[in-house]
């Protein structure tokens, strides 16, 4: 079965994983916007219909699992709406794909593969360190791609679990 991880955000991305190990990553596509007289950033629905239908043919059906972050767990008022918003476009792009979301929290899928916070290496460090040992360097050739790992690990997480 095809899985499809989340990392949301945007700076998260998307791993297609297929039943035969082959592997896609993608950065989430994103778009600017014009937010209190500021440009932000924010998930571009078009482009993910884009990219998902491009991971996901139209006859096929794959599992689909997003991080499922706390969004009252500090932050500004600002960043949690963000990260609310950035979440309903996700899924609501799934739901018009004909395709479920599970979610996880990164506490069970990080747990998985033994990261935890340490004062010498944080978890996006570990992650990145995770994925390259499975699947080489080529899917998150750079320290900012923490998530494209986190995304491959959810994937791998699911494969491994919920498949």
């Amino acid at each position: 079965m095809l899985i499809v991880g989340i990392d949301p955000g945007v700076k998260g991305a998307l791993a297609f994983l297929g039943a035969d190990g082959a592997l896609k990553v993608h950065d989430m596509p994103i778009r600017q916007a014009m937010r209190t007289g500021k440009v932000k950033n924010e998930v571009d629905p078009v482009g993910l219909q884009k990219l998902v239908r491009s991971g996901v043919p139209a006859d096929q059906t794959a599992l689909v699992v997003m991080e499922d972050l706390n969004t009252f767990a500090g932050g500004s008022v600002q960043t949690m709406g963000s990260l609310e918003a950035t979440k309903a476009v996700i899924r609501t792009v799934m739901e018009l794909n004909r395709l479920d979301v599970a979610f996880i929290s990164p506490r069970v899928w990080q747990s998985f593969f033994g990261i935890k916070r340490t004062q010498s290496s944080d978890t996006k460090e570990q992650s990145l360190k995770i994925a390259r040992e499975l699947y080489g360097r080529d899917h998150c050739p750079l320290q900012k791609h923490d998530g494209r790992a986190d995304a491959i690990l959810i994937a791998r997480y699911a494969q491994r679990n919920l498949v």
